[in-house]
């Protein structure tokens, strides 16, 4: 049985524990597939689930071969491209331009699984596995769900083991003396059944682009390009102009208070969404409220606190009232719609109510989906 808990964990993970490289993705995404598809491998003790390392290093090797192989560059890292590499990429770097004039990675590939890689290139990809395998168990291992416990190595775990440089380099080596890590049968259950959903290979919308290129009898569309139409939205984030006109006038000047410091805007105004556009693409009036440009721009796309809403609800009334002495009808009805859903706006204490209904979606936000609360 699913645990709905174990599946807003992963959620929070995603959206929480640290992006400064794409190293969680890799993991998660590996640990998917090897549950989907090498759950024969795995050993059972107590609550927890055994899987090899090796088999973790090999779906590594095959998810950053081509990013790094790549004819131009495509950073996996904060600020990589100003000299921050990643721990791996000049031996990687050196393995794939091994192959570049011998068939690229679907040839090294294959060498790989045969184990027919000549002794130098052998010898390169024994030490470029070691120092994924330091890699995987000192970054995101120790850090995945720092978010959700609070602490390290709190849901994989794993046993190393010393390995010499093999003779013969190949998949069944790489799963047989790299060693074990292991995590929680709940989280388990979750990638075996949801996985394919996490990592995107059964999303809907590649399902659908997948379909509409098959439907294609002149064979002129591509997965990529269906997906890129179909994916479009009618709401443009830059839409935000009437707000930004509306919080311009003269009557602001000098009392235009930043909606989450609290601090005098004076010629840094920046429209914020209080649900950010990346989360929820809204541009209703309600949505839309003046902040400084550096304020907002810490708050990216976090989603206000309980604690924050509170200690700013007097201000959120405030604009949310100015606003919609103006715009009287477009406002209720994007309050209705956006907030209240079949409940009536209520004209004699409305505040209180479309406030309660903000608290609640934000509250939605955070604690069922996992999105990261914004503290001031």
């Amino acid at each position: 049985m699913i645990n709905l808990k174990i599946l807003k964990n992963i959620n929070q993970i995603i959206e929480r524990d640290s992006k400064d490289t794409t190293y969680k993705f890799a993991l998660l995404r590996g640990v998917i597939e090897s549950v989907q598809e090498f759950a024969h491998l795995r050993k059972e003790e107590e609550d927890r689930i055994i899987m090899p390392l090796g088999l973790l290093i090999y779906r590594w090797l095959e998810y950053y071969y081509p990013i790094i192989g790549s004819p131009y560059f495509i950073p996996q890292k904060n600020g990589e491209a100003q000299g921050k590499s990643l721990a791996f990429r000049s031996k990687f770097k050196s393995l794939t331009e091994s192959y570049s004039m011998k068939g690229r990675m679907s040839a090294f590939f294959n060498d790989l699984k045969k184990g027919k890689l000549e002794s130098d290139v052998s010898q390169l990809v024994f030490e470029l596995a070691k120092k994924l395998r330091e890699t995987i168990t000192k970054m995101p291992m120790k850090y995945i769900g720092y978010s959700v416990y609070g602490d390290y190595y709190k849901i994989f775990q794993y046993e190393s083991s010393l390995v010499r440089s093999p003779k013969n380099l190949d998949l069944s080596y790489l799963i047989d003396n790299f060693g074990y890590y292991s995590f929680p049968k709940d989280y388990y259950t979750v990638f075996e059944y949801l996985g394919s959903y996490l990592t995107g290979k059964n999303a809907i919308l590649l399902a659908w682009a997948d379909f509409t290129v098959k439907c294609d009898k002149q064979r002129t569309l591509t997965t990529e390009k269906v997906l890129q139409e179909i994916m479009q939205t009618p709401v443009d984030i830059r839409e935000v102009r009437g707000a930004q006109q509306f919080f311009l006038q003269e009557k602001w000047q000098g009392n235009l208070e930043c909606i989450w410091s609290g601090k005098v805007i004076n010629d840094d105004l920046s429209i914020d969404h209080v649900l950010p556009f990346a989360i929820w693409k809204n541009n209703d009036l309600w949505n839309l409220l003046p902040a400084k440009a550096e304020i907002n721009n810490k708050k990216r796309d976090k989603i206000p606190s309980e604690s924050l809403l509170n200690k700013r609800k007097d201000c959120i009334l405030h604009y949310w009232e100015e606003i919609k002495k103006t715009y009287s009808e477009a406002f209720e009805k994007e309050v209705r719609i956006g907030l209240l859903g079949e409940n009536l706006f209520d004209t004699h204490k409305w505040q209180l109510q479309v406030f309660d209904a903000l608290k609640s979606k934000c509250d939605y936000l955070i604690n069922t989906r996992g999105f990261e609360p914004w503290y001031i």
